[in-house]
């Protein structure tokens, strides 16, 4: 079986549905802004790049036009030892930032010093001066380091001395316009030591904070800022982009440190001949930067609490959603089980209250229901037993009625029979041998017995069945029945208001039974000497119809009707199935010693051609007198007329 979702997982996974775009548009914003912050770190550190690589090689640049002014001098082209230390020693005082000035012969042997000397430094300052000894062109050397205690560690710069009175305009010249020596021009080497503290100090302003700028060559790192930065390991990890740096191409790469942290560098040469350098400028990646990486951290921090603060948000809201519903859920199957005893209430707000607010109402009237169900069941069980009662009142009436009728037969009809009989065979017995007047006075004798018999037998006929309510209709035959009833000594009559409507044959056997018991019981139990059935057909302005009320009235003792009417009050009982039957109403207005009246109505509906047919036949003349004349007994005048005028 499928496991439905409650609301609340419902309400999370709603709240993660519109979550995951917002999530991935911020992820994506975060993204394009790392990547623009990475763009934005190399333009700088391209820019910073190229700054001090144009520095570095304008440095270069003076220092070696200094150098080749004073190769050009006589002082020196004669490699006079005395006058090249005097020279050497004023352009040493003029150049803070030079350690020491050298001369070199061509067999690289010192010639004259001022400052630091090159013996110092001879073993790494050897390229620089054969380059310029050996092809005429400036030579510029790695970082040298100095022993310590003469000066901090420097660069050198060598530029060849030519001899004296050469045609230096009829040389040929290199790619840079500087003149090239070839072997045997050059009779020596002027050189100076630079200070890498003041290049240091002069180029790398820009190297503060995270930023790193470094100068280096294969192999080895020249200058740095902040100084020493993991080395020269930095040159044996970074070899390949340094190799493309000191070839002269420019570009841009990432690596990572000691610690693993990565950083994003560019790298530029630095144009100057014989010098094989790059300037290497490296910051922390926008991820690895430590403020960045902070802000990240705390804005991804900041971002995954407002998920949890949203689903936790959610999860409430589902709840506080959730519970009357599931309290309404509890109360609704408590209410299909048929307990009424938890009752519903509103509950929640909105839409739920208004859903809990249906629900109280479909269980008011459901319960309501349910008592009229009740009730109504319980009335079916009154109605079977009474029913059950009315058909062995039915059943024991007709055996009754059977018995009557036989006995209205064998004490009535049989002996006139019977003497008819006799009679008749006295005169065939006599054979003739009587006389004409005694025969025919036995014949007459016959002749009576017979219509004596006949007219019992008419009489029986009559109670079973008043030929008159088919052939006369219902008023003829209620006449004849109210004839027969003053015959037992109560004054009876019948009073017919108004043209008698034509009625269907369930219709009059049912008026015209209920007249019969209603009379019956007035002469078995109300110990009255007068009734009168009165039959009326009235118009109702309000409802637009036609009734045909039937009230038969006694002015006997009356009785209570709440107290006479019980399952054992089977003629009442039979009256009011017989009414209901016809689609009439049945009422009894009676009070102790007040008499009693058992009123019908029943609405006047369009009646067949059959029921016209039958009803075309001619009804007694109503009688003159009216109800409300029967003043001659009490019972009958003090009953309430509104109560029958207005039913």
């Amino acid at each position: 079986m499928t496991r439905r979702w409650s609301l609340r997982t419902r309400f999370v996974a709603t709240a993660l549905a519109c979550l995951l775009p917002l999530l991935g548009v911020v992820l994506y914003v975060l993204d394009q802004s790392l990547e623009h912050s990475r763009d934005q770190l190399v333009d700088a550190e391209v820019a910073v790049g190229d700054v001090v690589a144009r520095g570095l090689a304008g440095t270069l640049k003076d220092n070696q036009d200094v150098l080749e002014a004073l190769a050009a001098t006589d002082e020196i082209r004669s490699l006079d030892p005395a006058q090249s230390t005097q020279i050497l020693t004023q352009y040493l005082l003029a150049r803070p930032s030079v350690y020491g000035l050298f001369v070199v012969d061509a067999t690289g042997s010192s010639v004259a010093t001022a400052g630091v000397g090159p013996e110092a430094v001879r073993s790494d300052l050897q390229p620089a001066l054969e380059r310029a000894i050996g092809l005429g062109e400036p030579g510029v050397s790695g970082r040298l380091t100095v022993p310590e205690g003469e000066a901090s560690d420097v660069i050198a710069i060598a530029v060849p001395v030519r001899a004296r009175g050469e045609d230096i305009g009829a040389q040929a010249t290199g790619a840079d316009g500087q003149p090239v020596g070839g072997n045997g021009q050059a009779v020596g080497a002027v050189g100076a030591l630079l200070s890498v503290e003041r290049l240091e100090s002069t180029f790398f302003p820009f190297a503060r904070g995270e930023t790193s700028i470094a100068v280096v060559t294969e192999g080895q790192v020249i200058a740095s800022r902040p100084a020493d930065r993991e080395g020269d390991s930095l040159t044996a990890r970074l070899a390949e982009p340094i190799s493309l740096a000191v070839a002269g191409d420019a570009g841009q790469f990432s690596y990572e440190e000691t610690d693993g942290a990565e950083r994003l560098a560019v790298y530029a040469p630095v144009e100057f001949p014989g010098a094989k350098w790059a300037v290497l400028v490296s910051n922390p990646s926008p991820t690895t930067y430590g403020p960045n990486r902070s802000l990240l951290q705390n804005g991804l921090a900041a971002l995954a609490a407002a998920v949890v603060v949203t689903l936790l948000l959610s999860v409430i809201l589902g709840e506080v959603t959730a519970r009357p519903l599931r309290r309404l859920t509890v109360q609704a199957a408590a209410l299909a089980r048929g307990d009424f005893t938890q009752r519903i209430e509103p509950a929640g707000g909105g839409e739920i209250r208004s859903l809990s607010a249906a629900f109280r109402q479909m269980e008011d009237r459901l319960a309501d229901q349910v008592q009229d169900l009740e009730a109504a069941r319980a009335e079916r069980e009154i109605q079977a037993v009474e029913l059950r009662d009315l058909h062995r009142r039915t059943v024991r009436l007709q055996e009754d009625e059977r018995r009557r009728i036989a006995a209205e037969i064998h004490d009535a009809v049989s002996p006139l029979i019977t003497g008819a009989l006799y009679q008749a065979r006295a005169l065939q017995m006599a054979n003739g041998s009587a006389g004409t007047a005694a025969r025919e006075e036995g014949l007459g004798a016959v002749g009576d017995l017979l219509e004596r018999a006949t007219k019992e037998l008419h009489g029986v006929i009559f109670d079973l069945r008043p030929p008159d309510l088919d052939d006369l209709g219902v008023v003829a035959a209620i006449e004849r029945y109210v004839q027969g009833v003053q015959r037992t000594g109560l004054t009876c009559r019948l009073e017919v208001i108004g043209e008698p409507p034509s009625l269907p044959p369930e219709a009059r056997v049912g008026i015209y039974r209920i007249v019969q018991e209603a009379l019956h019981n007035v002469v078995r139990h109300a110990s009255a000497d007068e009734a009168v059935v009165r039959l009326e057909t009235l118009d109702r302005p309000e409802t637009g119809e036609r009734l045909l009320r039937v009230a038969i009235r006694d002015n006997g003792t009356g009785f209570d009707p709440e107290r006479a009417i019980r399952p054992t009050s089977l003629g009442l009982l039979s009256m009011r199935e017989r009414a209901a039957a016809i689609g009439a109403s049945f009422r009894i207005v009676a009070q102790p010693g007040g008499g009693t009246a058992v009123v019908i109505e029943r609405p006047v509906t369009q009646p067949s051609a059959s029921d016209l047919a039958l009803d075309a036949q001619p009804a007694p003349a109503p009688s003159s007198r009216p109800a409300e004349a029967m003043d001659g007994r009490g019972a009958l005048a003090g009953l309430p007329a509104p109560e029958l005028a207005g039913a």
